[in-house]
């Protein structure tokens, strides 16, 4: 029989090391899983952190924005109060002018209708002028007299833009001082145009007499000092005027009947003063009654012999009646008289007949 040893017992491992074992695999997995775990967190945060910071850009973009955004608001804010004010003044000032558009076209209506009424009652008013004529050629007296309807009259003084002051060099006056003259073309200038043709009638076509009239009825519209320039019309109605007005209404007589004339603006004797000259043959009628010089102005070529268109003030001192023979005793009642003693030529307005 044989004989076998028993085996050998189980040797015991220590506890303690299995234990150690355990925790240092279990510190190695975790060393080796943070290790893996802190690489893919460490990705993750670093995209995660390039996401905030490009968010923080748009945001910081977008605050920019916001801002720029939020103080234009604020202007727009303010420039909408200050509009919706003005819009709030425009609409008072709106509601003030309708009602003074109201009120001014109420006014304008009764006006119109006004004007209507006088323009019917005035066609039947006419002013009546009369003038004495003394021939100092045949000594015959002509009276000479003149209805001028109050519609033309009226025409002309309601020509305010006209009646400005006329100075001796100004380029307003030397219009104005043309559109009066030739005003005899107008349709309400006709009794000038009368007037020229009754002296042409008594002078039985002698030019110069014919001038020589015109200035005698001339002379006998009263001096008065005026401000302004007036048509030959409303001197005739007013019977008076100064120098340019009575100096305008000759022109205007003798360019009517187709003569060149001027109107002399000039300084006599050192003061302002308006004359005018007539282009005709030489004079000759002033040499029968003592005068020793014809004098005229001589201008682009022609000879303007003078004319004196002021006379005085009717009643007045040492005024003496210019249709009568003892007129032509003094100077300035023919063409070619000169009653100064130096004369200045400052401005000449032709008009050509």
């Amino acid at each position: 029989m044989g004989y076998t040893y028993p085996p050998p017992p189980p040797r015991e491992r220590p506890i303690g090391k299995i234990i150690i074992g355990i925790l240092i695999g279990l510190l190695i997995g975790a060393v080796i899983g943070f290790a893996f775990g802190y690489g893919v967190l460490s990705s993750e945060i670093k995209e995660w952190k390039e996401k905030y910071y490009f968010k923080k850009g748009e945001y910081e973009s977008l605050s920019l924005k916001y801002n720029k955004l939020l103080s234009n608001y604020t202007i727009l804010q303010q420039e909408y109060i200050n509009l919706y004010q003005n819009y709030t003044d425009l609409k008072s000032e709106h509601l003030v002018l309708v009602e003074n558009y109201t009120r001014l076209r109420t006014i304008f209506e009764q006006l119109k209708n006004l004007s209507e009424l006088f323009e019917k009652q005035t066609k039947e008013v006419f002013y009546y002028r009369i003038f004495t004529i003394y021939n100092y050629k045949t000594d015959e007296y002509w009276y000479a007299w003149y209805k001028i309807p109050a519609r033309d009259y009226y025409h002309y003084r309601f020509d305010v833009s006209t009646h400005t002051p006329a100075l001796l060099n100004d380029r307003m006056t030397q219009e104005i001082v043309y559109k009066t003259v030739t005003s005899w073309q107008d349709d309400e200038g006709s009794v000038i145009r009368e007037i020229a043709s009754d002296l042409w009638y008594i002078s039985k076509g002698d030019l110069e007499l014919f001038v020589n009239l015109a200035i005698q009825l001339v002379h006998q519209i009263c001096y008065n000092i005026t401000r302004y320039t007036k048509y030959p019309i409303e001197t005739l109605v007013e019977g008076s005027g100064d120098c340019d007005n009575v100096a305008i209404l000759t022109a205007s007589i003798l360019n009517a009947k187709g003569l060149d004339v001027v109107v002399l603006l000039v300084k006599a004797d050192g003061n302002g003063h308006a004359m005018l000259g007539v282009n005709i043959d030489k004079p000759n009628d002033l040499y029968d009654y003592g005068r020793k010089t014809a004098w005229y102005y001589e201008y682009n070529g022609k000879k303007y012999w003078l004319i004196e268109a002021t006379w005085g003030d009717p009643g007045g001192k040492n005024w003496i009646d210019p249709a009568t023979p003892e007129a032509y005793r003094y100077i300035g009642a023919f063409v070619g008289d000169n009653p100064w003693n130096k004369i200045e030529i400052i401005n000449v307005v032709k008009i050509e007949g």
